[in-house]
C-alpha cells in the first residue's frame, strides 16, 4: 500500500482573468508562489519519496517548492506531460462565453476545436497511473501505507479525472458519492491506496467532498463527473485497487497568505529575478519524461 496526495498547482496569473487556460503555460503569480511556498514549508516534516508534477509552470513551480522543503537526501522530481491539465484547443487563452462563443457544452465527449474533451483526459490519468503508480504499488504490496508517500501536484480538472480513475478501479465496496466540486490553490487531498487484497478489513466509506475558499473558474473544475465505473472487459486498467480517502482540499498552510497590496501579489512571478535560488533548490534532482 502507500499514501498518495493529490496537489492542486498555486495561483497563476490565468487564475485570475476569465480566460479557458488548460495548455497555455501561464506563471505562478505572485501570490501564487507564496500558497506554494507556505505549501512546501509545511510539508517539510512530512517524508515524501516520490513526487510527479505536470511539466507545466504552474505545477512544476509548486511541485519545486515542495521538493525543495524535503530533508536530504531527497527524491527525484518527475514531471510529465501526462499530468497536464485538460487541452482546450482553439478556446486557449479566450474568454468564458461572450459573444464569441467559448462556452462548454455539458457531457464528457465535448471537446473546443482541436483540443481534448474530458474523457480524453481520463484516458491520459490511466496511463499515468499505469506509468507512475502501479509501478510503486506492485513494489509496496504488502507493506503499510505509511512506507511510501506519493505525491502528484497538478490541475483542478486533472486531479479530478486522476481521483476517479482511482475510484473507479476500487473492488471493496460500492462506488463512493461524486462530491467533487474542484481544489483550491494549493490545496491537498490524501489517500491510502493499494491493491483489493492488502486490506484486512473493508475500509469506511467516505464522500470525496470540498470546499473552495472561492468559486472555482471554469478552467479549473470538472465539467461533468468522472465516471466511478470503467468498462474494463480486457483487463487494460489492471487489477482492482480499494483506496480510504483520509482528507480532501486540505488549506490550512494558507493562514496567514495574504495577497500583497498594490497590485503586486496578481502580477507573475519572475523567475529570472536574482534572488532565484531562495525559491528553487536541488535542480540536479529533477527529471522530466
Amino acid at each position: 500500500m502507500i499514501t498518495l496526495t493529490i496537489v492542486r498547482h498555486g495561483e497563476s496569473t490565468d487564475n485570475l482573468k476569465a480566460l479557458w487556460a488548460g495548455w497555455a503555460d501561464a506563471p505562478l503569480s505572485v501570490h501564487g508562489m507564496n500558497q506554494a511556498k507556505a505549501l512546501g514549508e509545511s510539508f517539510k516534516s512530512t517524508k515524501i519519496h516520490h513526487i510527479f508534477a505536470s511539466d507545466l509552470l504552474r505545477a512544476n513551480w509548486t511541485a519545486q517548492q515542495i521538493h525543495r522543503n524535503q530533508p536530504e537526501p531527497k527524491c527525484q522530481l518527475i514531471t510529465s506531460t501526462l499530468f497536464r491539465e485538460q487541452h482546450f484547443g482553439d478556446a486557449e487563452r479566450k474568454p468564458f462565453g461572450g459573444k464569441d462563443g467559448w462556452q462548454r457544452k455539458p457531457g464528457r465527449t465535448f471537446k473546443f476545436e482541436n483540443g481534448e474533451s474530458p474523457n480524453d483526459v481520463r484516458n491520459r490519468a490511466n496511463e499515468a497511473i499505469h506509468k507512475f503508480i502501479e509501478p510503486i504499488l506492485s513494489e509496496c504490496h504488502g507493506s503499510p501505507a505509511t512506507q511510501r508517500h506519493v505525491v502528484v501536484v497538478a490541475h483542478g480538472i486533472y486531479n479530478a479525472e486522476f481521483l476517479g480513475a482511482l475510484l473507479a478501479r476500487r473492488r471493496d465496496h460500492k462506488p463512493l458519492e461524486w462530491g467533487y466540486k474542484g481544489m483550491t490553490n494549493t490545496g491537498w487531498t490524501r489517500a491510502e491506496l493499494g491493491y483489493i487484497d492488502e486490506f484486512s478489513r473493508t475500509p469506511t466509506p467516505a464522500n470525496v467532498t470540498t470546499n473552495p475558499s472561492g468559486p472555482n473558474s471554469p478552467s479549473s473544475s470538472p465539467g461533468s463527473p468522472p465516471p466511478l465505473v470503467e468498462e474494463d472487459d480486457e483487463g487494460l486498467l489492471g487489477p482492482g485497487l480499494t483506496m480510504r480517502i483520509l482528507c480532501t482540499d486540505v488549506t490550512t498552510h494558507l493562514q496567514g497568505v495574504h495577497r500583497q497590496k498594490g497590485g503586486i501579489g496578481s502580477t507573475g512571478f519572475d523567475e529570472k529575478q536574482g534572488d532565484i535560488r531562495k525559491f528553487f533548490g536541488g535542480g540536479g534532482n529533477t527529471s522530466k519524461v
